[in-house]
């Protein structure tokens, strides 16, 4: 008996050992692999969290956001004026220019825009801080009074870059500007680039600590007329006769960037910047006794501006910003006015400034300009689903060095406006804006009266005008 239970027992051991081996060399048998899910992401980029999801086998946070704007403007009409030559010889006198007027029976007196904005972030955390690629898409519509610029649809870039361990590349916000234009469409005089036409950058921001930060920008330049100077419409210029030209000047090639310097500050308490631009300066008279003659020169420009929170205040703030410049009209902010028209009077009513970076004289002399402006503002919740805000400019410019038939006026201007912002519910605001500007041009020397029909007696250099905007806006 002892016998045969030893044997089973030795047998029932061998069977099991035999099966283990044999299961060791038979395929494993695993569950169903688990689904991998999109999920959401959060990294702060300067001290704003970017809010997104990651993508399936990638490290980087994506968001997609963006806005539809729908817009209804109108304003006044007066007629605009434009300054035509009669006598192109600097050498005789009497009328070597008077001034057409422009009728209002073919202008819009409102208009319609349409804006749809697709933005997208990538995000990315490395050993040096976020790495960041911000892009904007946008779409215009418009037609008619003060529109944006675009009689059908387009597309193109707002902005596009790069930011990463202080470095900031591609198409940006100019470092130059403390604040870039109103809270509305329309500007106040502050050299804008930030809330569009932005230059492309390279540049690298060193913060210090304590809220410190200096700035050294390489941007792309931007001027008027070509930047030498702008002609035709209701602008000041040689328009409206077989000498149209004469006096006028091209771009030539550029040899320097606009090289900008800044230092900031942010606190508790608001924030505050001064910063300064070099801005080349080329160019040749293409008409006229002068023509040939080439210009090559630098210019300059300071900004600065202070805004304070209002501790006691939620959300309201004020600011307090100005600029001068030479040879670089962009600059100084006047070109920015209104609606960034490059310093036409409001709605073309009556004559613009003389806007340029510099201008031919017939002769091949040059003269150049200098401006400034001062601008004030303020900001501050009425509830919690209605904000006002005021806002007000002014501005000088004035020319040197040109000659009796260069036709460049000085010129005054000051504009004033206010904001009402309706947010009922969250990603919908309406928004309200009203504008006026005023604006004196001195007459130039060379200017001569005509009482030929379409032409004034006398130089009206005074215009003035007002506008209204009402947006409605979807953010997502």
């Amino acid at each position: 008996m002892t016998l045969i239970k030893s044997l089973l027992l030795g047998s029932a051991a061998g069977l099991v050992a035999v099966s283990a081996a044999q299961a060791a060399d038979l395929p494993t048998r695993k569950g169903p692999v688990a689904a991998e899910y999109v999920r959401v992401c959060s990294i702060t980029v300067a001290g704003v969290p970017v809010v997104g999801f990651v993508l399936p086998g990638s490290d980087t946070c994506f968001r997609i956001s963006g806005y539809v704007s729908a817009q209804m403007e109108a304003g006044n009409l007066k007629p605009g004026n434009a300054v035509a030559y009669t006598n192109i010889n600097p050498a005789i006198g009497g009328n070597v220019s008077n001034q057409a007027i422009t009728s209002t029976y073919g202008r819009d007196s409102f208009g319609y825009s349409t804006r749809f904005n697709l933005t997208l972030d990538a995000v990315s955390n490395t050993a040096y801080g976020p790495l960041v690629a911000h892009g904007e898409y946008q779409f215009d519509h418009s037609v008619g009074f003060d529109n944006l610029g675009v009689p059908g649809s387009d597309g193109g870039i707002n902005r596009a870059y790069v930011t990463w361990a202080g470095l900031t590349a591609g198409k940006a916000n100019s470092f130059f500007a403390f604040t870039g234009g109103g809270f509305g469409y329309a500007n106040f005089f502050s050299p804008d680039r930030q809330g569009f036409n932005q230059p492309d950058l390279v540049a690298y921001t060193a913060s210090f600590g304590g809220g410190f930060a200096a700035t050294i920008s390489i941007e792309s330049a931007e001027g008027v007329g070509g930047p030498l100077f702008a002609s035709g419409g209701s602008t000041q210029g040689p328009a409206g006769s077989t000498a149209e030209f004469v006096g006028s000047a091209t771009q030539a090639g550029a040899r320097i960037p606009d090289i900008v310097g800044a230092l900031s500050y942010t606190g508790g308490w608001g924030r505050a910047q001064v910063s300064g631009l070099y801005h080349d300066v080329r160019g040749q008279s293409i008409n006229g006794a002068g023509a040939g003659t080439r210009l090559s020169k630098g210019g300059y420009a300071i900004d600065a501006g202070v805004e304070f929170n209002i501790p006691s205040y939620k959300g309201a703030k004020i600011g307090v910003t100005g600029a001068y410049s030479q040879n670089d009209i962009v600059a100084s902010g006047i070109p920015d006015g209104v609606w960034g028209d490059g310093g036409q009077a409001i709605n073309g009513n009556g004559q613009g400034m003389a806007l340029g970076d510099a201008f031919a004289n017939p002769n091949g002399t040059w003269a150049t300009p200098k401006a400034f402006t001062i601008t004030a503002y303020a900001t501050a919740p009425v509830s919690s689903t209605v904000t006002f805000s005021l806002e007000g400019s002014y501005g000088e410019l004035k020319w040197t060095g040109q000659q009796f038939a260069s036709l460049l006026s000085n010129s005054k201007s000051f504009l004033v406006g206010g904001v009402i912002n309706y947010d009922p519910v969250k990603n919908l605001d309406f928004q309200l804006e009203l504008f006026y500007q005023n604006t004196k041009t001195d007459q130039p020397t060379g200017y001569g009266a005509s009482a030929a029909p379409g032409f004034t007696s006398a130089w009206q250099g005074r215009s003035d005008g007002f506008a209204g905007r009402l947006f409605v806006t979807r953010s997502f």
